[in-house]
Parts: C-alpha cells; structure tokens; sequence
C-alpha cells in the first residue's frame, strides 16, 4: 500500500493530476482548433456570398423612358400606364387650352423680337462710347454703342420697381 507522503503516491498523484491537465489543454486546443475552423468556414462563405453578383433583370435593356409614359417592347405592358382615352368634350377643352397657350407664346415672341430690334437700333446714327437709354420690359437700361449696344452690368440686372 502506498503512504499518502510517500515519493511513489506523490508521483501517482502527479501521473493522475498531468493526465487531467492535458485531456483538458488538449480539449481546450480541439475546441479553439473547432472555432478556428468554423469561423474561417463562415467568413469564407459570406465573402463568397457578398461577391456573387447580381443578374441583369430581364428588362433592364429593353425599357425606354420618355416623359411620364414607358414604351416597352415585346407587348409586355404588365406595369405599363396608358394614357386614358379623352371624351370629345375634355379633347375640345385641352385643344382650347393648347391653342391659347401657343396665342401667348406668339405674343411674347413677337413682343421680344420688337424690344431686341429697338436694342439693335438705339445705336444706329450715334457715334462710338456715346451713352444710350434703351427701354427694356419695363425698365430703362443704360449703355454704350461701341460696334454695337453693350448694357452696363450693373444697370442690366433686376430692379426693384
């Protein structure tokens, strides 16, 4: 029998004490080996996963965009708004107002044209770097004929009325 003091039960309870020590050091190695292990499996398989790219959606080529309607080709008109169809009564008012609209366009055109010919005139008979008052809209504007009328840039801009 061995004595509790005794060299050969110090070494038994050293043989028993290392054999502990290493199933768990080697039990705690597996298990960082384990970690290790899943989390470069894991990191790779995300990695992959954010580079997969994308494909192209089926219409993504074939789709034109002009003003608020889509034309698309191919008859494929699943989300696709037409034009809802006018009644005569809303064709003649939007005709009215189309023709109006061009009235008043033809309006300011021709009004531009006579300001910009009466700009084009104010130095007509004057001599060089002589100072002209030209009436623009409903401000005058002050300048100089040299080849042509030229404003003065702090004459040309918006006056408070």
């Amino acid at each position: 029998m061995v004595q509790k003091n005794s060299p050969l039960f110090l070494h038994v309870y050293y043989l028993i004490f290392n054999h502990q020590i290493t199933t768990y050091l080697l039990d705690k190695t597996m298990n960082k080996t384990k970690v290790a292990f899943m989390t470069t499996l894991l990191g790779s398989m995300f990695a992959l996963t954010a580079c997969q790219s994308t494909p192209p959606s089926k219409y993504a080529d074939e789709r034109h965009h002009h003003g608020k309607y889509q034309m698309q080709r191919d008859g494929d008109y699943r989300d696709h708004k037409q034009r809802p169809q006018l009644t005569p009564e809303q064709r003649k008012e939007w005709q009215a107002k189309r023709d109006h609209r061009q009235h008043q366009q033809g309006k300011i055109r021709q009004e531009r044209q006579q300001q910009r010919a009466l700009i084009e005139k104010a130095c007509v008979g004057k001599k060089a770097g002589q100072t002209v008052n030209v009436r623009w809209q409903q401000r005058t504007i002050q300048g100089k004929c040299e080849m042509r009328f030229s404003p003065e840039k702090t004459q040309y801009k918006r006056q408070s009325n």
